[in-house]
């Protein structure tokens, strides 16, 4: 017996570091963490909403090394108290003199835990295989990335986030001023001590996982808190309202705005329906009524340009046609002054689409972010959050893969159908094959562009083509029956 146990211990040893056999696990409503007997943070799974929900979205975001490790480390194991207190898990460890070296504080619920320690020279905080980003091609891939985070700033005075990437070339110390860790596409692992650290992360071209080391002036006494759970507002703003600003990091305020808007309008469409995709769905065509305003602005201003160039078309192919160089561009010019036309009137039509373009981006980036989409199907989509790899290819294609993604064919045969179907008035024959063409043309790089990316943008997008050409088709029958 002696014998056979000997060899279940070897053979546990090839599969898992000693430490980690030896550690103490916490397990929570959130999270499940593992702690070495010298209180370092070993192991750490998330879950979202709750590991014990049904469908929960498990991650483990730590490294084989360690998630939290601090410096120095060559200190014999420490003796571990455990105790319940208002509703949270305490472990005091202790060394044998009997003073507390490290204690850590985790509640039943949330992703916010917080450590004290003492005698600290630096603290290292790594990511490991399993939280890199899931492999995707094409611009799909700009989606998942993992990048370092640093917020300026405390609370209330946050004035930014600063966000670098694993693969940037230069290394940069920071002196940290808030907040600072690594983040995913869903998931986040973020510090914030109010001890002055110097930070060092690693990266470069090489480099696969995230390695933040924070180094302090000498041994020193350290409390930190560390959220450590999914980019999602309602957690991020329970856990500490500035980390809010994780979410759509790098937009501008009032692009941020739209994105919390669309989120929650999207959220709440959720709650009466019962899938995701059908959600993502009614939220285009919300979205579409929403927009009518600035839809018939937009097409107001397109009108009038084409109306111009229906009028100016004829005048000025016969003046290129005639005169070259500097006395085409004076006639050019006084036929715009004589027509009360101004020589940027084009410009008029860019408008109505800036007027739209905000909102496009603002669903593009929430539905980039939504971890509520991770693990959702949808008819054949088996993940809303990735391509719908409708068929598995018997080759790969540069850039595009070695997926067929058949909702984008979708999103581009709605859109040739548009464009089929838009005739303006305003427009000769001429002019509305370049115009037809153009919209063709705009088709293809959308599907070029939506290829790789997630389902679910795709899916948005293919019910606002669809959309499009019912309401074309409305309107050219009311044209017909009068």
């Amino acid at each position: 017996m002696s014998r056979r146990f000997l060899r279940y211990v070897l053979l546990l040893s090839l599969f898992q570091p000693l430490t980690i056999l030896a550690s103490t696990v916490v397990d929570t409503q959130s999270l499940r963490l593992h702690f070495s007997q010298q209180g370092d943070l070993l192991q750490v799974e998330a879950c979202f909403p709750g590991c014990r929900a049904q469908n929960a979205r498990v991650r483990l975001l730590s490294a084989p090394q360690g998630m939290l490790v601090f410096t120095p480390q060559d200190m014999p194991p420490l003796d571990l108290e455990r105790k319940t207190i208002d509703g949270s898990t305490v472990l005091s460890f202790t060394d044998a003199a009997g003073s507390q070296v490290r204690r850590w504080q985790i509640p039943e619920q949330g992703w916010l835990v917080s450590v004290a320690a003492q005698g600290v020279e630096k603290v290292t905080l790594t990511s490991g295989e399993q939280f890199r980003p899931a492999p995707a091609s094409g611009f799909g891939n700009l989606l998942e990335q993992s990048r370092y985070l640093f917020f300026e700033g405390f609370g209330d005075a946050v004035s930014g986030v600063a966000v670098t990437g694993l693969d940037e070339s230069e290394q940069v110390a920071r002196d940290n001023t808030g907040w600072f860790g690594f983040r995913n596409r869903f998931w986040a692992a973020m510090i914030k001590t109010e001890a002055p650290l110097t930070l060092q992360p690693r990266s470069g071209a090489a480099v696969k996982d995230a390695w933040i080391d924070g180094q302090l002036d000498g041994q020193q006494h350290l409390y930190m808190d560390l959220y450590l759970g999914p980019i999602e507002p309602v957690a991020l703003q329970q856990a500490a309202p500035e980390l809010e600003d994780l979410m759509y990091a790098g937009l501008w305020f009032w692009l941020r705005w739209i994105c919390q808007t669309l989120y929650y309008l999207l959220g709440t469409i959720a709650a009466f329906v019962p899938q995701w995709g059908l959600a993502i769905m009614l939220l285009s065509a919300l979205v579409g009524v929403l927009m009518q305003p600035l839809n018939r602005i937009a097409d107001r201003l397109q009108r009038q340009v084409q109306a111009i160039d229906s009028r100016l078309g004829p005048k000025l192919a016969a003046i290129k046609k005639r005169y070259k160089g500097s006395e085409q561009s004076e006639r050019i010019l006084t036929l715009y002054k004589d027509e009360d036309v101004h020589p940027l009137y084009s410009l008029k039509g860019l408008l109505g689409v800036f007027l739209i373009i905000p909102v496009f981006i603002g669903a593009f980036d929430m539905l980039a972010e939504n971890i509520h989409l991770s693990g959702e199907s949808f008819l054949w989509i088996a993940d809303l959050s990735h391509a719908d790899a409708f068929m598995q290819l018997p080759f790969s294609l540069p850039f595009f893969g070695g997926e067929l993604n058949l909702l984008p064919f979708i999103m581009t045969g709605f859109s040739f159908i548009a464009s089929k179907l838009h005739a303006p008035p305003a427009l000769d024959a001429t002019q509305q094959r370049k115009h037809k063409r153009n919209l063709v043309l705009m088709s293809l790089g959308f599907l070029i562009l939506f290829y790789t990316f997630p389902a679910g943008m795709v899916l948005y997008w293919t019910t606002n083509n669809l959309i499009s050409v019912i309401k074309t088709l409305w309107q050219r029958r009311s044209v017909d029956n009068n």
